[in-house]
């Protein structure tokens, strides 16, 4: 039996936008304050503040999968309405939590709260929308994403200019975003738990999902270099310091101008999805990682720097709508709270393993200079096998089709 259908309105669409501002750079909006932070505890090693950004995304890449599972036993609204309550109180528990470790541990309570909202906003839009529409939602929820890093990191650089403290308000977000999960959202028609038991020919795509999870991951260990090491970076630039000595609201407004251009790409995405295939999109999703990151190993000025923040939110505008488009394809509705789980999950551990990354590499090339020209050229190198395929896709079909032309004979 099926219950009777939810028509989304205008409402419904602008807070299901909200919530997925809080997708990306959710754990990450404080993120112009750490080297305020790394003053405040001296004691404290450079990667023990990045786990201030780096732990939600453990905590969503350990816990994902069976939010994403829940969401489809229990329900995705309530799921998401816990989810965003959970967001508004760790988040802004670090305005006022004295210790280090306390205010890990309401970083990491922060991740379970922001693994509930990727599950349940992206499985949402799957379930109340349909065709064209739907691959249009999809985009705006890439754009978003983007819009979430303009006005997170923005707000979070200017709030800490006042005090390392402050930046953490910028959470209280989600009491606005509660309200309007509870006034302009209902669950979406589903099958019953017992009905879903009777359709055993539809299975989880585990095996098609997986290199859509791996580039997922590999591209957010790229992109997560920014708000964990960039604002490192800025604070050694003596260009940066045209706002002053305090470099966090120069920091912020940089990883805005990302997130702009991510969120432009998301606008314009239906267009570009329409004309390149998945491969090409990817492609140029790397190299667009790979010379963003070396533009800013070697960025000497704030032209460059803006040159190479753009190129990376135009990668990151293009990666997140393919992969997201890509499971909502593949998967049967019954399981989009598990597949937008294992998104969650890849997602938040490229976040995560771009801290584990970087103590080696680092170790080695000693400046964040050097640090970005290294992870830039991995991204290079990574393009390569997307560049590969894309050639296969192009001329092997037709060698082989003309070898299936030819006599038996010749073909041996």
């Amino acid at each position: 039996m099926i219950s009777a259908p939810f028509k989304p309105s205008k409402w419904t669409f602008l807070f299901l936008m909200l919530a997925a501002m809080m997708i990306l750079m959710g754990g990450a909006a404080v993120a112009p304050a750490l080297p305020l932070i790394s003053a405040a505890f001296p004691g404290a090693s450079d990667t023990s503040i990045s786990l201030i950004i780096t732990l939600p995304a453990l905590a969503i890449a350990i816990t994902g999968f069976f939010i994403g599972a829940l969401s489809d036993r229990i329900g995705k609204i309530r799921v998401l309405a816990a989810s965003v309550a959970v967001f508004t109180l760790a988040g802004s528990s670090g305005y006022y939590l004295t210790s280090l470790p306390a205010l890990l541990v309401g970083r990491f309570i922060l991740g379970i709260g922001i693994a509930g909202i990727i599950c349940t906003t992206s499985s949402l839009i799957v379930c109340y929308y349909e065709g064209i529409t739907r691959a249009r939602v999809l985009g705006y929820q890439a754009a978003a994403m983007g819009v979430g890093v303009l006005i997170l990191e923005t707000s979070g650089g200017f709030l800490a200019g006042f005090s390392w403290r402050a930046a953490f308000l910028i959470y209280l977000i989600g009491i606005v975003i509660l309200a309007g999960v509870l006034l302009t959202m209902r669950e979406p028609a589903r099958l019953k738990f017992d009905e879903l038991k009777a359709a055993p020919d539809e299975k989880f795509p585990v095996s098609t999902l997986l290199l859509a999870y791996i580039t997922l991951f590999l591209g957010n260990l790229m992109f997560f270099l920014m708000p964990t090491k960039f604002p490192y970076l800025i604070a050694h630039m003596d260009a940066a310091r045209i706002l002053g000595e305090n470099t966090a609201l120069t920091a912020g407004i940089f990883l805005g101008i990302s997130g702009c251009a991510s969120a432009i790409l998301g606008i314009f995405y239906g267009r570009i999805a329409w004309r390149f295939h998945r491969y090409t999109i990817l492609t140029i999703t790397l190299l667009c990682f790979g010379i963003g990151l070396c533009s800013l190993g070697f960025a000497t000025s704030l032209i460059t720097v803006a040159f190479a923040v753009i190129l990376i939110g135009i990668g990151e505008g293009l990666l997140m709508p393919t992969i997201l488009t890509s499971i909502a394809t593949i998967t049967p509705r019954q399981f989009l709270g598990r597949a937008m789980g294992g998104f969650s999950v890849a997602l938040n551990l490229g976040q995560f393993a771009s801290a584990l990354a970087v103590v080696p590499v680092i170790a080695i090339a000693v400046t964040y200079s050097n640090m970005f020209l290294a992870f830039g050229g991995v991204a290079l190198v990574l393009a390569v096998p997307y560049l590969l395929a894309i050639i296969k896709k192009k001329y092997y079909p037709a060698a082989q089709a003309a070898r299936n032309s030819l006599p038996l004979a010749a073909q041996k």
